[in-house]
């Protein structure tokens, strides 16, 4: 379950990097203009909640 967990914590914290590049940077932002713009942003928010997720369960694992 800690590899698991682990392994979540990465692909979340892959996904904020995805987000933040796509919402904060000229690049980011001159790929997902106007309507595409929900990609990123959907993209972090989920990743976020991920982590949370992975925190979860690294925690329950450890008991």
């Amino acid at each position: 379950m800690k590899k698991l967990a682990t392994g979540l914590a990465l692909v979340s914290l892959a996904g904020m990097v995805f987000g933040w590049w796509g919402l904060e940077t000229v690049s980011g932002r001159s790929h997902f203009d106007e309507m595409a713009g929900i990609i990123p942003m959907a993209a972090g928010g989920g990743a976020f909640l991920l982590l949370l997720i992975a925190g979860g369960l690294y925690y329950s694992a450890r008991r």
